[in-house]
């Protein structure tokens, strides 16, 4: 495992997009938040940020070659992602690993960026952030701003209470965490890019997929094997999941259903109903690939280590 060093004044913050193209108003709200929090650094926005190619911000030349200029250049300290969208898994098998190596970044993102969050550990060791993507941030509360901040900074983030949602297996477990987005995880099976999760707590996330295709990509994890070894999960935001009952004759409630009967054959600490995904105005940062406790019974992920590190 490598630390990165966290962001200290006078270091610069990199903003790229990796995925699909940023809407521009939504791109201009965010970076405001990320200068008046991050006011000690110098903000620089990849040119390719605006770049469009369809559904992707750029080629995938264009966008491999922002996220090695991000990870090469000497002054830069942190890599945050403008959204998410599709295209990162196209660039991962081009991406030069030993770059990292050498000189550790933290990456911030989520839902697509998933992809690369899993390539950094995998690849270099290298932890990241699970969090609000550029375009996101002008939407969040001061709690989740704070807490995403705290993690780039160097600090231990709070411990995190699941705003509602079940129980499903009680007990306290320790290890890695490795959260993503369900779909996103579903797709990296089979490549080189998909981490172990022995010994690790698995943290998941959704938008749009209907109760049967959550039920699809889970059952594929469990059939994979890809949960061997699993100590504990939590359940994030199923954002926009829910079947029409209107068009399927499906009840509408049926995407939680789904995840907690496939999660709950595990017989391994279950919770749901933390607050980190895609719902607009709520995105709790979570550190990615670094040790956390969950504590079931009570509902709360509490992070032990840091993500990055202040003294380095």
């Amino acid at each position: 495992m490598q630390h990165p060093p966290a962001i200290r004044s006078g270091d610069q913050l990199r903003v790229i997009a990796p995925s699909g193209p940023v809407a521009a108003e939504r791109l201009s709200r965010g970076l405001a938040v990320l200068r008046r929090r991050f006011a000690d650094a110098e903000i620089v926005v990849d040119h390719q940020v605006y770049e469009r190619h369809g559904y992707l911000a750029g080629s995938d030349a264009v966008r491999l070659a922002a996220f090695e200029n991000g990870l090469r250049e000497p002054c830069t300290r942190l890599i945050w992602c403008a959204r998410g969208g599709y295209g990162a898994t196209r660039i991962l098998a081009r991406a030069n690993p030993r770059i990292l190596e050498h000189a550790p970044k933290p990456l911030v993102g989520f839902s697509d960026v998933t992809a690369l969050l899993c390539w950094a550990y995998v690849a270099a060791g290298v932890p990241g952030v699970h969090g609000p993507v550029v375009s996101q941030l002008g939407s969040l509360p001061p709690d989740d701003l704070e807490r995403v901040e705290a993690l780039v900074r160097g600090e231990i983030a709070a411990p995190l209470q699941a705003d509602e949602g079940s129980v499903l297996v009680g007990g306290t477990v320790e290890g890695p965490l490795i959260v993503g987005n369900l779909e996103v995880l579903r797709s990296l099976i089979g490549t080189p890019y998909m981490p172990s999760l022995e010994g690790c707590i698995l943290g998941i996330e959704e938008i749009g997929e209907r109760p049967y295709r959550l039920d699809r990509s889970l059952t594929q994890l469990m059939h994979s094997g890809a949960l061997r070894g699993l100590r504990g999960v939590v359940v994030g935001q199923l954002t926009s999941c829910e079947a029409s009952s209107t068009t399927t004759g499906e009840d509408p409630l049926r995407a939680h259903a789904v995840v907690e009967e496939r999660l709950g054959r595990l017989g391994i600490p279950v919770v749901t109903g933390f607050p980190f995904g895609h719902e607009e105005g709520r995105h709790a940062a979570l550190p990615f690939g670094v040790r956390v406790r969950l504590h079931a019974d009570d509902a709360t992920l509490e992070c032990l280590e840091p993500v990055t590190s202040p003294e380095a």
